[in-house]
């Protein structure tokens, strides 16, 4: 038994470490978007605690930028609720497709997989294609980016605080760019990190050269460059 256990622990250190260096790329997208979420909260008159609570329960930049833009007349506690639902209910889908490739009881993931998010479903879906999905790999990418998005959230708000009226202006405009980035990869999911830093070079050249961030012009720039990324 001893001998057993001193196997185990190396094995279990193997699977941080693999989770940590996949789950990386994503950490810096998920910060950056979240970041931008945080900082139009900010503008929307948000408090803190309740878009810290935003982000660690609904976990989908999209919907959260629809519901932060959607003027205050049109939302009620109903629809959110009911959107915040119906885009949480992809994750019972993700577990269903992943339940037979666990290490293990499925209750022991039970932590993990009520914080997963999208990219965390990617990697261990690239994952069981080399085995079976271990409980410390599953915590690893799970908490690693869950912790990304709420650090990245009051991140933006705080900084919002700091930042001029002319940069909050493009808030808005900069999380689509971001959101919309992960489109033009065209191919393989660990190519998100280089389309998030082709839109963001994109958009900080527009601004620069354009006065404005043109928002057609990023995007074309980015599916453009990551397919001739992906396709050399």
């Amino acid at each position: 038994m001893p001998v057993e256990s001193a196997l185990a622990e190396p094995a279990a250190h193997s699977e941080i470490t693999t989770g940590l260096r996949d789950a990386l790329p994503f950490v810096f997208s998920l910060l950056l978007t979240f970041t931008l979420i945080g900082m139009l909260g900010r503008r929307h008159g948000l408090d803190l605690p309740s878009m810290v609570v935003f982000s660690g329960t609904v976990m989908a930049s999209p919907l959260q930028l629809t519901l932060l833009e959607t003027p205050a007349h049109l939302l009620n506690a109903f629809g959110v609720l009911v959107s915040a639902l119906s885009i949480n209910l992809r994750f019972l889908v993700f577990t269903l497709s992943l339940k037979s490739s666990f290490k293990g009881s499925v209750k022991s993931f039970v932590p993990a997989l009520a914080v997963m998010a999208n990219a965390a479903f990617t990697l261990m879906s690239i994952r069981k294609e080399q085995g079976p999905v271990s409980r410390p790999y599953a915590n690893t990418v799970c908490f690693a980016l869950y912790a990304a998005a709420l650090l990245g959230t009051a991140a933006g708000y705080g900084f919002a605080s700091l930042a001029d009226n002319g940069l909050m202006e493009h808030v808005s405009v900069v999380i689509a760019i971001f959101i919309s980035a992960s489109l033009g990869k065209m191919a393989r999911d660990r190519h998100s990190l280089h389309a998030q830093w082709i839109a963001g070079l994109a958009a900080a050249a527009s601004l620069l050269w354009l006065g404005d961030i043109s928002l057609m012009a990023v995007l074309a720039v980015t599916v453009l460059t990551s397919y001739a990324y992906d396709r050399a």
